[in-house]
């Protein structure tokens, strides 16, 4: 009986598994145009043998054929199960619950409000019915209704008492539906602002159910990764042209939104152009960069390659003056300081003199460290740079966007943690700028607008490896409108409108002396010509591209002619489309003319679309 009882409690105490819910910590999140992988982790403690662990704060949309889980520590997952939990809503935030209240609040008012209208509106009913019948000189017996004689001081009793409580309810029931109308438009944003703070986070909870045997009791790991179809992003540019004579900036930006029912609060972005609903990436490496270990100042390989190279010391300068490292919350400044502990290091952080606490400069919000000493930091900054200058250079946003250009995608890695709503609401990330230098011209089509526009023509864009997208132009410190940045297309040049310029002056003219129609046997031929006039109004040359058309035939009874004789001979002429282009330029105040003509012979009978 013992030992029926021992095998039993041995068979109890190996099956006992112990069980743990623990929620995921978003730690980064590939944004592709159409979808994202975000990545999860969770530090936990694990017992020898098998271990049931709850995740929580998934999103619950997740492709279940895209789930990857990783365990270090020789941990095998054994089972793993993904749900969605629809009983149990998600915790509202202290704000929400705010907003809730506030709501409760301003309807109860509203109701109240609408009570006080209600009673003064029937108290005004009922004391209009009274006063009626006071003056009515009737009044109600026990059988009948008798005659009353009211006199000429009781009839002004009843009108001056019927106009005072009427004035005064009138005026409440006024007052009343002005503070409802208040309140109705106080309500109504306040349940816009609930719907869009509920939008934030999902109804529901992604669940993932894992079950995990450990050899050994181990601290360990668990990494999550999918792929959800609720984030995108989508590219686009500041394009700044300051003048014709200097480089165009062009500001890459990005507009990133996800309603994955999660908000990414400190996250780790990359921006990719891969689509994975159709392939998957293999995966590469990031550079493993190997430094020094200084025995007398430690590991700097975490700095900043620009700020390691930049900060030199000779140990054996100066007996007088030694190198002092000092490290200021995780800033590690190098600089040369006076024997004397009176003197101190002066600051330089973008040019400025900082005279606030190092310790509030993020390390990793540094691009280089510079120290000047004694002549050369006294000369720049005099007494205050008598204990040393650190010039401390902060990186611009550029500085934090790793490019990586992959086989079939590229991606843009953000060394900047963001917080991106789970409201779908973009939100603009800046990514990485570029000096372009086009070559300016003015072009015009003056039959379909005779505007002159400039033009840039960027040569060799595709270096840049710039994607589509929209850019946002601002010429001359005027912004002038959008243009879309085709970088799919086939040419060589790409070329962008900067808009309308009217110091250049374009006429088109019908000749109507040398324009005809003559009858020819069956046939009507049509004879047309125009004058182009195009003025140089500015104080400086210009380059032009100057386009007309011409009809193209699509019938053997129709026939065209460009005349030669009659027309400005073009710089080139595109015979399968009908177009004829002079390249040119135009001097200051200099005005040309161009022309063109053409004839159409057709059968006489019928119409054709000419105009």
């Amino acid at each position: 009986m013992k030992k029926i009882t021992l095998i039993i409690c041995l068979a109890i105490a190996t099956t006992n598994i112990y069980a743990e819910n623990v929620k995921g910590v978003l730690k980064r999140a590939t944004v592709y145009f159409s979808g994202a992988e975000l990545t999860h982790t969770v530090n936990v403690s694990l017992r020898q043998g098998e271990n049931s662990l709850t995740i929580e704060g998934l999103t619950p949309n997740i492709d279940v054929n895209s789930l990857k889980i990783n365990v270090n520590n020789s941990v095998m997952v054994a089972a793993s199960e993904f749900t969605t939990d629809y009983l149990t809503e998600k915790k509202s935030s202290d704000y929400i619950k705010k907003l809730k209240d506030s709501i409760d609040n301003y309807n109860a008012m509203i109701a109240r409000l609408a009570s006080a209208i209600k009673i003064n509106t029937s108290s005004l009913e009922l004391l209009k019915k009274g006063v009626e019948n006071n003056l009515s000189n009737k009044t109600e017996g026990s059988t009948s209704m008798v005659k009353k004689h009211l006199t000429t001081a009781e009839i002004t009793q009843n009108l001056d008492y019927y106009n005072n409580k009427a004035a005064a309810l009138e005026k409440s029931i006024y007052d009343d539906n002005l503070k409802k109308t208040e309140l109705s438009q106080k309500l109504t944003n306040l349940q816009a602002q609930l719907r869009q703070e509920q939008g934030k986070k999902g109804v529901f909870n992604g669940i993932l159910n894992l079950n995990l045997v450990a050899s050994y009791a181990t601290n360990a790991t668990v990494t999550v990764s999918y792929f959800t179809s609720q984030a995108r992003w989508v590219p686009f540019y500041d394009m700044v042209v300051a003048d014709v004579s200097k480089p165009v900036k062009l500001k890459g930006r990005s507009k990133v939104s996800q309603n994955t029912g999660i908000d990414w609060n400190n996250v780790n972005i990359t921006l990719s152009t891969a689509t994975p609903s159709k392939t998957k990436d293999a995966p590469v490496f990031d550079t493993w960069f190997l430094d020094f270990v200084y025995n007398n100042y430690g590991y700097y390989g975490g700095m900043n390659k620009k700020m390691s190279n930049a900060i030199t010391y000779d140990m054996a300068e100066s007996k007088d003056a030694i190198v002092e490292e000092r490290a200021v919350s995780d800033v590690k400044a190098r600089a040369v300081r006076s024997v004397s502990d009176a003197q101190q290091i002066l600051y330089v952080v973008d040019g400025v003199p900082y005279d606030g606490d190092i310790s509030e400069i993020s390390p990793n919000s540094i691009a280089s460290m510079t120290v000047l000493k004694d002549a050369e930091a006294t000369t720049l900054y005099g007494a205050r740079g008598a204990g040393g200058v650190v010039l401390i250079t902060t990186k611009k946003m550029e500085d934090y966007i790793a490019v990586e250009e992959k086989n079939i995608a590229m991606e843009y890695k953000i060394d900047l943690p963001y917080t991106i709503p789970g409201n779908g609401k973009e939100q603009i990330i800046d990514l990485k700028d570029y000096s372009l230098s086009p070559e300016y011209k003015f072009y015009a089509a003056p039959k379909l607008d005779q505007n002159a526009f400039l033009v840039a023509d960027f040569k060799d864009w595709e270096k840049l490896n710039i994607l589509s997208g929209l850019a946002n132009i601002t010429y001359d410190g005027t912004y002038v409108g959008q243009t879309y940045l085709n970088t799919s297309q086939t040419n060589n040049v790409m070329s962008v409108t900067l808009g309308s310029d009217k110091r250049i002056s374009v006429k088109r003219e019908k000749l109507t002396d040398f324009s005809q129609v003559k009858i020819l046997g069956s046939d009507t031929k049509v004879t047309l010509a125009y004058k182009i006039t195009v003025k140089n109004n500015q104080n400086k040359s210009v380059k032009f591209t100057l386009k007309e058309q011409y009809p193209i035939s699509s019938q053997k009874e129709i026939k065209v002619e460009l005349l030669d004789k009659e027309t400005t001979k073009p710089t080139y002429n595109k015979e399968d489309i009908g177009v004829v282009t002079w390249d040119f330029d135009l001097a200051a105040g200099e005005s040309r003319e161009f022309r063109i003509a053409y004839s159409v012979k057709y059968p006489k009978d019928k119409k054709i679309n000419l105009r």
